[in-house]
């Protein structure tokens, strides 16, 4: 296993992620308003519209699977065939791409910008605030569920991806 590229590689899957992820929540908060704390969605005037849930689906399905895509092609090329090593290369994609969630979009762009990401209606929202978004999304989210949740089994279907690619196209 090529440790530094799995730190590049997952890198480069976070680039895809958090660009596009500040791209869309600049340009309309509300499409991304199903991972915003229930206590900031409650207090938006109106749930997610039909359309606003279409985008967000159709945003999940691109970016992520553009980070599947990316994740699953670069370990397979990189030669890597034992389940352990293969699991630890997309525990670190994986993991990459949730501290840079962490730290691009929850510390960096909601608690530098957030004028630029609150949900109209819900400006005065005490949640906003960087202790109070830590306290009920950042760190639980990040420090929680993503790495004893989430990532291990990111990178247990990643890993079943690339060793059926492998068996099936001798790899």
């Amino acid at each position: 296993m090529d440790i530094i590229r799995a730190i590049l590689d997952g890198i480069a899957m976070a680039a895809i992620f958090n660009g596009s992820a500040a791209a869309l929540v600049i340009a309309n908060p509300r499409y991304l308003m199903d991972s915003y704390p229930k206590g900031i969605q409650k207090a938006a005037p109106e749930p997610m519209s039909k359309k606003e849930k279409r985008v967000n689906k159709i945003f999940t399905v691109i970016v992520m699977g553009a980070c599947w895509l990316y994740g699953v092609s670069s370990t397979l090329y990189g030669g890597i065939h034992t389940f352990k090593l293969l699991f630890c290369t997309a525990y670190i994609h994986w993991i990459i791409v949730n501290f840079g969630d962490f730290f691009l979009l929850d510390c960096l762009l909601f608690q530098k910008w957030t004028k630029l990401i609150v949900i109209p209606g819900t400006e005065d929202n005490p949640i906003y605030q960087t202790k109070n978004w830590m306290k009920v999304i950042g760190i639980p989210e990040h420090f929680l569920l993503w790495p004893f949740i989430i990532v291990p089994f990111f990178s247990l279907v990643q890993t079943g991806i690339v060793m059926l690619i492998q068996f099936l196209f001798s790899f």
